[in-house]
């Protein structure tokens, strides 16, 4: 089991550019040209295929594009003359505009755990629209948006063994436009469905990779993912690594939001694995996206219900409430910050854009697709594993995305398109088993030590930074009784309300740095 410190990621190595037009004369700096991620040929569509972000200023004009689904972050923000852009929001920060937090934005982040839309933390911080062509020229912008629709299939499935046989095929060929150019590339894996599918596809076709890894489940946990792992790896002879969880809670929860922009959360578990393959591996094969689109993952009856009902509000309202956070945001928030982001506002906000899927073939997987895996589950391989050179995420392929997204809801739901593609596709491995999700959950020895320790570093935050005490963004008095209650518990838990509470502080304090919080 490997043990690795987080402090060699660091969000400000991204690049960035900005230029300004002051008296007539414009003035740049930053890198000119950009080109992140990767693009690839797909003859069957006009769209360029892959997940990419590029730049090019000319000494006139700066010419922005992103990938059809606008996966690859790019923060951008013109004000005054000013435009900046960078996927590292830290960078667009130094602009010299004002750094009104975004109370609606948050108002639904705080309770979804992402952002929707374009929306940031700050009023005039925006992420690139997918698909889209920005143009900045002496002073002036222009955004052409793509579109999220997704194209009929050209041969749809009428059943679901067809389905299977079609998944597989598309699939296939996806691996093959993404094939590795030797075997030094890693496949991270797990328990579930899509790195696995991954993984026989590459082997199939020849291609088996020089690493693969898995990182252990901090406590309670029945740590699935290292036991089917460790299967995999025995019975397909493949070199594997287990990567021990963060040393400090706490401290990857900094890093958590950092990394993340402030845009997601619920990330900490990945950063070990991150710091691990830093300068060890070129090529990362990722699964972004496989359970929503081919899974039907957070779907279920009750939403199903409310979608077919078309009763937008009801759902935006079921959707607020499934963290049932609202009592810690109740508690917690400082009493101008909890009237400015109340229940009602997020409400407003995610109603409004659960309307605009509703046309969708499958408007619940859409706006899950379109908002929870493109504005916080992609930020793990494109942001987090941002010094990975080339992340390849098959699910994404075109073919593959629009199959998916255009067939009946019925096949995916609950996994069977994906377990039955999985088990015929590749039936000398269909004896390997799947995670087990009533597996008895592993505490470990260090559970409670874990925690506490946690606690503690909390404290000490405060402490260190007296000014956080007179937070105006949180009750920091509040948090603190909180910590003291949980330091003197017999089992100290994971204290739930760390990573909002600490959210909130940082995003106080990189906007009180950039300028005055308005």
């Amino acid at each position: 089991m490997h043990s690795v410190s987080l402090e060699t990621l660091s969000a400000h190595e991204r690049p960035w550019f900005s230029a300004r037009l002051l008296k007539g004369k414009v003035s740049v700096a930053g890198t000119h040209s950009c080109q992140l991620g990767h693009r690839l040929q797909n003859t069957n569509g006009a769209l360029p295929d892959g997940l990419f972000v590029d730049w090019h200023w000319d000494g006139e004009t700066l010419a922005v594009r992103n990938d059809r689904y606008g996966i690859y972050p790019l923060f951008y923000a013109c004000y005054g003359g000013e435009i900046r852009i960078s996927p590292c929001i830290l960078h667009v920060l130094q602009g010299d505009f004002p750094k009104t937090i975004n109370e609606p934005g948050l108002a639904i982040f705080l309770r979804l755990g992402f952002f929707i839309r374009e929306d940031t933390p700050f009023e005039h911080i925006q992420v690139l629209p997918p698909g889209s062509e920005l143009r900045w020229q002496n002073g002036l912008l222009s955004l052409q948006r793509g579109s999220r629709a997704a194209p009929l299939p050209a041969t749809p499935a009428n059943s679901f063994d067809e389905a299977v046989e079609a998944y597989a095929a598309l699939f296939r060929k996806a691996i093959e436009r993404r094939a590795p150019t030797g075997s030094d590339f890693t496949v991270p894996i797990s328990g579930g469905r899509d790195s696995r599918h991954i993984l026989f596809e590459l082997l199939r076709q020849g291609h088996k990779p020089s690493l693969t890894v898995t990182v252990r489940s901090r406590p309670p946990s029945a740590n699935e993912d290292i036991r089917i792992a460790r299967i995999l790896a025995r019975e397909l002879d493949l070199r594997h690594e287990e990567i021990d969880r963060p040393p400090s809670y706490f401290k990857a929860n900094l890093k958590d939001i950092e990394l993340t922009h402030f845009c997601g959360s619920g990330h900490t578990w990945l950063l070990p694995v991150s710091a691990y393959l830093k300068g060890r591996t070129h090529t990362l094969y990722d699964g972004l996206a496989g359970s929503v689109i081919s899974g039907g993952f957070q779907v279920n009856q009750a939403k199903l219900d409310l979608v077919r009902s078309g009763n937008t509000r009801d759902l935006a309202t079921y959707l607020l409430r499934e963290n049932r956070i609202e009592p810690f945001l109740t508690a917690t928030l400082s009493p101008i910050m909890a009237k400015r982001m109340d229940e009602g506002l997020a409400i407003e906000q995610l109603a409004e854009e659960l309307e605009t899927h509703m046309d969708a073939h499958h408007p619940l997987v859409s706006y899950i697709f379109w908002n929870r895996t493109r504005r916080c589950i992609s930020l793990i391989p494109f942001s987090i594993l941002g010094h990975v050179e080339q992340v390849f995420c098959p699910y994404l392929d075109h073919d593959v995305f629009n199959f998916l997204m255009n067939l009946d809801a019925e096949h995916s739901l609950g996994n069977a398109l994906h377990d039955e593609t999985i088990r015929r596709t590749y039936p000398e491995y269909a004896h390997l088993p799947f995670e087990d999700h009533e597996a008895p959950l592993d505490k470990g020895k260090d559970y409670s030590g874990y925690y506490r320790r946690s606690v503690l570093e909390f404290m000490r935050y405060f402490l260190r930074h007296p000014a956080k005490a007179r937070s105006r963004m949180i009750r920091s008095e509040r948090i603190m009784l909180m910590l003291a209650r949980d330091l003197f518990k017999p089992h100290c838990e994971q204290a739930w309300y760390l990573q909002p509470s600490l959210f909130m502080l940082e995003l106080e304090r990189v906007a009180s740095q950039a300028g005055d919080i308005e």
